[in-house]
């Protein structure tokens, strides 16, 4: 996001302005566990950059179409330091196809969703890795139902 030039600790209210939020949802964070505790000075939560990064990438995540499940069990995973391959649940790698010339001159890498149904993730379906305006138009063309 901008370069700050305020710099931290912030209140609540400094980092949701900094971050392009609101201060509701910068306790909905936190009340969710995306966002960890300020640090209280006095009766007032002071949040570092730490807190700022995370809660960007958190608005990045969710403006790429990401529920906010999925971003807890990204963040989770990133905590625990898990591969790709740990969050996705591959017991070996996807080997990827051939890259294929597009018409304009450069490489297009396609992924088929029939593919994806065959990868194996632990807690249900890889297709729930997608986010939900993805899911939404694999559901609408009559895709979406999957084995």
């Amino acid at each position: 996001m901008a370069q700050n030039p305020h710099p931290g600790p912030w209140t609540i209210d400094e980092l949701a302005v900094l971050a392009g939020t609101t201060t509701r949802n910068v306790r909905a964070f936190q009340s969710r566990g995306l966002l960890p505790a300020p640090r209280l000075v006095g009766r007032t939560g002071r949040y570092d950059d730490g807190h700022r990064t995370r809660l960007e990438a958190i608005l990045r995540l969710q403006q790429r179409g990401y529920s906010l499940a999925a971003i807890a069990d990204l963040a989770s995973a990133w905590e625990r330091s898990a591969t790709l391959d740990d969050v996705l649940g591959f017991e070996t790698p996807v080997r990827s196809r051939p890259r294929r010339r597009s018409g304009r001159g450069g490489d297009a890498d396609v992924i088929f969703l029939d593919e994806l149904r065959q990868w194996r993730v632990p807690r249900g379906n890889a297709l729930a890795l997608l986010p939900e305006p993805v899911m939404r138009s694999l559901a609408e063309s009559g895709r979406g139902n999957h084995a």
